[in-house]
């Protein structure tokens, strides 16, 4: 994992590109997601679970919108979140296709930046760089309160890191910089060892990770995000899929299995940078800055209860069953054909029957909706070499799972 980190750096730090970005160039690409489910049995779970579903999404510099292409079996409740309705006992098959449009800053813009600050750091202390204030209404929204851990251990440490760089003793005021202090937190947490990338199935308190100095992309995005805000940077945790070409990947968590082609989930962090935007910090797996990415979620939330990672392990032990995600492009003709796009789905999830033989009636019974109408064919999906990206990923995978989980067993909305 080291040398992955290292290769990572390497990347980051080469090649360096001089461009001005007060007018950034934006890319637009649509993606198609598809989420399927199959549940054998449900043990003793009954209710309504939530579906990893794209979000309607507009944010500075960046905007997200999707639209369902195909469905079956899949509740949706205002044309914003989807779910299925499990029955103890009951068997249950269903999947969505949705359209993603993503239109974010340039890869080669973000990225060039990144390297630019972490070569030459001290370019970054002149006065253009400088911020006196931020938006108030953007202060209220995205900068939280910092866990007490991160204030009294996390900060001090990244400081005394900050100490062995000369250009620091040019820094007069931390907080007055956010591009400069952004980068070098996240290379802080991700890249300098303070933290060991250990991945875990169940999700860790942010007190565990700091004591032990182990976490995954989740446990360092939730002490990155912390750390930003003690320095008033708004910051967000971002949650989704990752789309990196050639990656598959099986993983079990309880009595559930999980199948994941052509990338899988993950969490990193964006960071709002004046006159900038919202910029990808994520180090690990280049979500952003060399890959596509999906949001299904955004969240302030640092923090995680006992009784959440309680909530994972009840979840994961009483539905058995089988979840594939994968994403396509528009030129894939099983996106447009129902048989097509079903015999997919049971052959990834190794299903041997089809699914009317396999399910009774009552869990079979509505067909697949292909809403040719709403899709394009005039984008592509553009896919970046995955490179040793793809090492962290399978890694990293399993700990979104957490989200996911203690998101879906909640029958309230995920309105952030």
């Amino acid at each position: 994992m080291r040398q992955v980190l290292s290769c990572l750096v390497t990347v980051l730090l080469a090649s360096l590109v001089v461009a001005c970005f007060s007018e950034t160039a934006v890319d637009c690409v649509t993606i198609y997601f598809l989420n399927s489910i199959v549940i054998e049995s449900s043990t003793s779970y009954s209710g309504v679970l939530y579906l990893e579903s794209p979000i309607n999404i507009s944010m500075t510099g960046f905007n997200q919108t999707t639209k369902i292409a195909a469905s079956r079996g899949v509740i949706s409740e205002g044309g914003e979140w989807y779910s299925i309705n499990v029955v103890s006992g009951s068997p249950l098959y269903a999947f969505v296709v949705f359209e993603v449009r993503i239109c974010s800053p340039e890869f080669s813009s973000s990225l060039n930046l990144v390297r630019e600050v972490l070569a030459k750091p001290e370019n970054f202390l002149k006065e253009e760089w400088r911020v006196e204030y931020l938006p108030t209404d953007t202060l209220l929204e995205y900068v939280g309160t910092p866990p007490e851990v991160v204030e009294t251990r996390v900060k001090p440490d990244f400081e005394d890191w900050l100490k062995t760089f000369s250009w620091y003793y040019g820094l007069d005021n931390a907080s007055k910089y956010p591009l400069l202090v952004s980068v070098y937190a996240a290379r802080f947490i991700y890249l300098s060892g303070y933290i060991q990338y250990e991945a875990s199935l169940l999700p860790r308190t942010i007190e565990e990770v700091v004591e032990s100095k182990k976490g995954d992309c989740d446990d360092m995005s939730r002490i990155l995000v912390g750390l930003l805000w003690s320095y008033g940077i708004p910051a967000v945790i971002v949650h989704g899929f990752t789309a990196i070409e050639g990656f598959s990947m099986r993983s079990t968590l309880g009595t559930l299995e999980y199948v994941f082609e052509r990338g899988g989930p993950h969490a990193f962090v964006l960071a709002y940078i004046p006159n900038y935007g919202w910029l990808s910090l994520d180090f690990l797996a280049g979500s952003l800055l060399t890959n596509h990415f999906v949001i299904w979620g955004i969240t302030r939330s640092v923090t995680l209860s006992r009784e959440d990672i309680e909530e994972v392990e009840r979840i994961h032990s009483t539905v058995v069953g089988k979840q594939l995600m994968t994403v396509m492009t528009s030129q894939d003709p099983r996106i447009y054909d129902a048989t097509s796009l079903e015999l997919f789905i049971n052959s990834s999830l190794g299903l041997t029957k089809p699914v009317s033989q396999t399910l009774p009636p009552s869990a079979s019974e509505t067909e697949t909706r292909v809403i040719t109408e709403t899709v394009t064919q005039d984008q592509e999906y553009i896919a970046i070499p995955a490179l040793t990206l793809t090492a962290v990923l399978a890694i990293a995978v399993l700990t979104v799972l957490v989200w996911r989980a203690t998101t879906l067993s909640r029958t309230q909305s995920r309105k952030l």
